[in-house]
C-alpha cells in the first residue's frame, strides 16, 4: 500500500518488513504495525494539512497539459483490434 499527498509531501507506505511508515518531506512521523492505525494517522495528518493549505485552482491550460500528457503516456503501441489471426507455419512437412 502506498498513499501520497503531494502538496505536503506526505507519504504512507508499507516497507518490505510489513511495517507501515508515515513520512512528511523525508522525515519519519511514525511507524505502525497495523494498517488501520497507519491509515488513521495518515488521514488525521492529511485533514490537518488540508485545513491549513487550501487547494489551488488549476487553470484550463494546466488541465489540458495534464490530459495531453496522460493521453500520450497511455497510447497503445499495437493494434488491439486486429481482425486477422496469423498462424505460425508448421515446422514439418508431415501431416498427422
Amino acid at each position: 500500500m502506498r498513499l501520497y499527498f503531494k502538496r505536503a509531501e506526505l507519504l504512507l507506505e508499507k516497507n518490505l518488513e510489513g511495517v507501515y511508515v508515515l513520512q512528511m518531506e523525508g522525515k519519519i512521523l511514525g511507524t505502525f504495525s497495523g494498517e488501520r492505525k497507519a491509515l488513521d494517522a495518515y488521514n488525521r495528518v492529511r485533514r490537518d494539512l488540508e485545513s491549513k493549505m487550501p487547494p489551488t485552482e488549476t487553470t484550463d491550460a494546466q488541465k489540458r497539459e495534464l490530459l495531453d500528457r496522460d493521453t500520450a503516456d497511455n497510447l497503445l503501441q499495437h493494434n488491439s483490434l486486429r481482425n486477422e489471426i496469423r498462424k505460425k507455419p508448421s515446422k514439418s512437412r508431415t501431416f498427422g
